[in-house]
């Protein structure tokens, strides 16, 4: 009679001032506004709106009804509950919320309704329930509360392990607890009571994840400052020991297409430099004396289709000595040494050929006298003399040359050290 034109029936009760208990279930009542409720008689303790088409109630002017005691929705499609703080009557002691659609119990809703002992929640769709959002008295109840929630599918998981803890510890009655009280998810445990859920499990997946959740926030924070402040020391610490663990692996002969007496390095570009190798260097050790010596030269030796750090490397690192020609630069003005781009490259690599293997490899020819006071040249010069040697102008002194050169290449450069100085050098 409330539907559609039923304006003139909102009045209908108003005048009953002494009813006590409204019955106005199995109608096909689908909303209870706020003017329907502030028209019922005041003196109304029990209202029955059951088995209807409910799917709206006007919880906020529940209070218009100030002696309400009793309060029965069952059997409509209620599916929400207001997430607010709701005024309740102040004697309301029963509220049938069973057979709707309820899914979700706000925290909020009962925390009013302080006088609230008995509470119909069964045949919903509650899969989670936080006990804190139970009316006052139902928390901590006794055996005086009523509280119903068969034939729901509750989440039998970590989730929902509060419900658990609240049936173990309260003495609220809670009508077939053991039967009917059951898990609706997840499939494994679906059909048995919600007690099965161990909460000790729970407890230690929450600190775990709780542990995990830490250490990954810290990580999070700290790794990106400690990279900004020592990704470089701490990139390098790590180089040395994995080389130092895994050690270092001298190319033997066996893995290379042929072993070298002498790598000899010089400027290609220079000519007078080309001249003096391939006429006098290449022909007085590798087609005269009494021993014969494989050199190694860059435009004759070096493989086709490699890159030049890669033959350079095999030079290098397949030659027993590293023979360097210097010699001023004569398009580069008096007093300038030229030194490309392969001669320091090369120089490089025997220095770390010295400090991976303990071998001295190098040895210098400087062709002129006047040749530029290097720092490296003076400290060689002083540490080992027989491996720096200068091309004579006297053609009656370079059968000496010749003899020194190849005793630089057949001995250890180690052996002709000054003790004087190379104490502490390896």
């Amino acid at each position: 009679m409330w539907e559609g034109d039923g304006q003139p029936y909102i009045h209908f009760f108003q005048d009953l001032r002494k009813l006590i208990y409204l019955d106005i279930s199995q109608n096909r009542l689908h909303s209870f506004e706020q003017q329907i409720l502030c028209n019922l008689p005041v003196s109304i303790q029990a209202i029955t709106i059951s088995n209807n088409y409910l799917h709206y109630f006007s919880w906020p002017n529940i209070t218009c009804l100030g002696n309400l005691s009793h309060l029965n929705l069952s059997g409509n499609h209620l599916s929400y509950l207001p997430d607010s703080v709701t005024e309740f009557p102040p004697d309301l002691s029963l509220l049938d919320l069973s057979n709707n659609w309820i899914s979700h119990l706000p925290d909020k809703f009962f925390s009013r309704a302080k006088a609230l002992q008995c509470l119909y929640l069964n045949t919903n769709r509650l899969v989670v329930l936080n006990f804190q959002s139970l009316p006052p008295l139902l928390k901590n109840g006794t055996s005086h509360q009523l509280l119903t929630l068969h034939n729901n599918h509750f989440s039998c998981d970590c989730h929902n392990s509060g419900l658990e803890e609240f049936i173990r510890t309260s003495n609220t009655r809670i009508p077939y607890l053991t039967t009917a009280v059951q898990c609706g998810f997840p499939e494994s445990l679906q059909g048995q009571s919600v007690l099965t859920v161990d909460q000790r499990n729970c407890q230690l997946y929450c600190g775990f994840a709780f542990l995990l959740s830490t250490l990954f926030t810290c990580a999070f924070i700290a790794l990106p400052l400690l990279r900004h402040l020592y990704g470089w020391d701490v990139w390098y610490c790590l180089q040395i020991l994995w080389a130092g663990c895994k050690g270092y692996s001298h190319p033997s002969a066996s893995c290379s297409p042929k072993h070298y007496d002498a790598f000899v390095v010089f400027d290609t570009n220079n000519q007078a430099v080309r001249d003096w190798v391939y006429n006098e260097l290449v022909v007085r050790l590798e087609s005269s004396g009494y021993r014969r010596f494989s050199l190694c030269l860059e435009e004759r030796d070096w493989i086709p289709g490699l890159s030049c750090i890669e033959n350079l490397h095999h030079a290098v690192y397949s030659s027993e000595k590293t023979v360097f020609v210097l010699s001023n630069g004569t398009s580069k003005g008096v007093g300038e040494a030229t030194v490309n781009g392969v001669i320091r490259q090369t120089f490089f690599m025997i220095q770390q050929r010295l400090l991976d293997e303990k071998v001295d490899v190098a040895v210098i020819v400087l062709l002129d006298k006047m040749f530029p006071k290097l720092k490296y040249l003076q400290l060689r010069t002083r540490l080992c003399r027989k491996s720096v040697m200068s091309w004579p102008r006297n053609p009656q002194a370079q059968p000496l040359f010749w003899n020194q050169m190849r005793t630089a290449l057949s001995s250890d450069n180690l052996k002709f050290y000054d003790n004087n100085i190379s104490e502490s050098f390896i």
